[in-house]
């Protein structure tokens, strides 16, 4: 009787005195989520969209929204997401291409010749590409940020930025919540129709001819090498994804 006494004495103190396990329900269930949004912006919108996705989506997550200078520099929310800090992040073109160069493939002058066939290529082709370069930083990429198109009269250069998760802390999550914090930024479509409106983004009779017609080649091939990694097998992918483009929409490219 006395052992039996004992040993429930350690298992109690046991339950009341050590920390939950990592993956617990209490970690789990928590995300703090850092992101670059003005107050009043469309930027902020989206979020607080996200935000009110997750709660209706998967309502036993705390969710933590930190935007502006709450969400910290993007150098710190790279080191934050990857430590685990910060479970989701956005991060700006230029963070994104520093951590992932092969993101530079995107910059490409004429690479694409619509929003519709930037929108089919990134979605369909590219998230599946970029997932494993990601992966290897320790992060889950999750969803584009639209930054839509720069200097549209100089060949039209499409820029990007990334959401992106702890990888550690996604791997954990059940199939539906990782569905969930997938899904939530870009509300089928919402997110990006409504920052383009906002950016008044050009309209497809704006957009440039295909690639061979500008003589940007060339240029496509610096860019490349310099970027390194597997930027070649990104581009033949961009390429071959253009083609399905085309092909669905009755064309050629």
């Amino acid at each position: 009787m006395r052992h039996l006494a004992l040993v429930a004495l350690a298992l109690f103190v046991a339950a009341c005195g050590s920390p939950a396990p990592e993956g617990s329900a209490p970690a789990r269930n928590a995300a703090i989520v850092a992101v670059d949004a003005a107050p009043g912006s469309v930027a902020e919108a989206n979020w607080r969209r996200f935000g009110d996705n997750v709660r209706t989506w998967a309502p036993e997550f705390t969710l933590d929204l930190r935007t502006g200078a709450n969400a910290g520099t993007p150098a710190q929310r790279i080191a934050d997401v990857q430590a685990g800090k910060v479970q989701v992040a956005m991060l700006p073109p230029e963070s994104a291409v520093a951590l992932v160069p092969e993101l530079a493939v995107l910059s490409a002058p004429g690479l694409f010749a619509s929003q519709d066939e930037a929108d089919y290529v990134l979605d369909r082709v590219l998230l599946a590409s970029f997932r494993p370069l990601f992966a290897a930083k320790g992060l889950r990429l999750l969803d584009w940020i639209d930054d839509d198109w720069s200097d549209p009269q100089a060949g039209r250069v499409y820029r990007s930025g990334v959401i992106v998760a702890n990888k550690d802390w996604y791997d954990r999550l059940t199939p539906h919540d990782r569905d969930v914090f997938t899904q939530a930024y870009g509300s089928a479509g919402q997110a990006r129709s409504d920052s383009r409106a906002a950016a008044g983004a050009a309209t497809e009779a704006d957009t440039v001819g295909p690639v061979s017609d500008r003589g940007a080649a060339g240029d496509h091939a610096a860019l490349i090498g310099q970027a390194g990694g597997q930027s070649q097998q990104i581009y033949d992918r961009i390429l071959q994804g253009r083609q399905d483009f085309a092909a669905q929409r009755g064309g050629t490219r």
